[in-house]
């Protein structure tokens, strides 16, 4: 999972269009070693955003109760099961990509820009 490129382009920097809104925590943590030392860092809950602020999700800007979180576990244990029945990961990705670029590129009303953006996200 490429998460630096989903969170540019799908949550927050895509170019003003954020339909998601960063949600950050300040942050004092004096007896920390390391920006790492962060207990929701270590825990996989947060990421730092700069010295003295985490992000722990974001949120939509039309429906505040809609809440996004940095990384979902549930899904990448899913994933983690599925690569280990597959022999060859890169092989099966790339035919899957494949065949939803075909299937959606038949929408006539979506540019293939836009398509081609939609199937870089499969996995």
């Amino acid at each position: 999972m490429d998460i630096i490129k989903y969170r540019k382009m799908y949550l927050s920097g895509n170019g003003g269009n954020n339909r998601f809104i960063m949600i950050k925590h300040n942050v004092d943590y004096l007896g920390r070693t390391s920006h790492f030392a962060h207990p929701l860092v270590v825990s996989g809950g947060a990421f730092w955003v700069n010295d003295t602020e985490l992000c722990v999700g974001y949120e939509l800007n039309t429906n505040s109760t809609i809440f996004r979180p940095i990384f979902s576990h549930k899904r990448q244990c899913l994933l983690d099961e599925l690569h280990s029945n597959i022999v060859n990961p890169t092989t099966f990705w790339n035919r899957v990509k494949r065949r939803y670029y075909f299937t959606i590129s038949h929408v006539k009303k979506l540019p293939l820009e836009c398509v081609i953006g939609i199937v870089t996200f499969i996995y």
